[in-house]
């Protein structure tokens, strides 16, 4: 599995360099493309912003790796998961609205038109109804990376089988979602099929 840890490398204001256990994986979405979160967060507070990922996945399924996985961040924005979590994010722009000015048009948050080829899924779910999809490469990646990281830092191979809250999450040990931790949060969104990820990644490991 090849992992790029140059080109969209972060600087040490941006994470903690200080080595800790980790007993979970997070996975959220990105919300944007181009790699725009990434930009972002090397503007933001004079470059010192610190609710930062380990990891994205690109829409091409390519792994990009922002600081070492034995270091932390402020992503999940809670005390106790600071240092216990690994957190990786999907490129993916997340709920669509319908493009009023086009009936077969979409557009994210921000008004920029979806173009990608894949179709747009539409259930309806913490009060948006389309979403962008994520790719089958994306998939194949992510099921690759957490395999690894679950194995080199000795985290239970297992993963929740939806995206909706889940009782005392900050204590799982495992695989799971943003969305899994907060009602507000819809990442990761139904366009991510929980239970087959949750299948190829525990049978993989078998």
């Amino acid at each position: 599995m090849k992992i790029d840890s140059l080109t969209y490398k972060l600087s040490e204001n941006n994470y903690t360099n200080q080595g800790t256990k980790k007993d979970k994986i997070v996975i959220g979405i990105t919300n944007t493309t181009k790699m725009a979160h990434y930009k972002g967060w090397t503007k933001r507070f004079n470059g010192k912003y610190n609710k930062t990922a380990m990891f994205t996945i690109g829409i091409d399924g390519r792994i990009y790796e922002h600081f070492s996985p034995n270091f932390f961040s402020n992503y999940m924005g809670s005390s106790k998961l600071t240092e216990s979590t690994i957190t990786i994010l999907l490129e993916n722009e997340g709920w669509l609205n319908k493009d009023l000015t086009s009936k077969n048009k979409y557009i994210n948050y921000v008004g920029h038109i979806y173009n990608r080829k894949e179709t747009v899924i539409e259930k309806n779910w913490r009060g948006q109804k389309y979403w962008a999809p994520f790719t089958e490469e994306q998939i194949n990646s992510a099921i690759k990376l957490t395999s690894e990281l679950c194995d080199k830092f000795n985290i239970p191979v297992k993963a929740i089988s939806h995206n909706t809250n889940i009782d005392n999450a900050d204590n799982y040990k495992g695989v799971l979602y943003r969305s899994n931790f907060n009602k507000h949060y819809t990442d990761i969104t139904p366009a991510w099929n929980c239970k087959d990820f949750k299948n190829k990644l525990e049978n993989d490991e078998k």
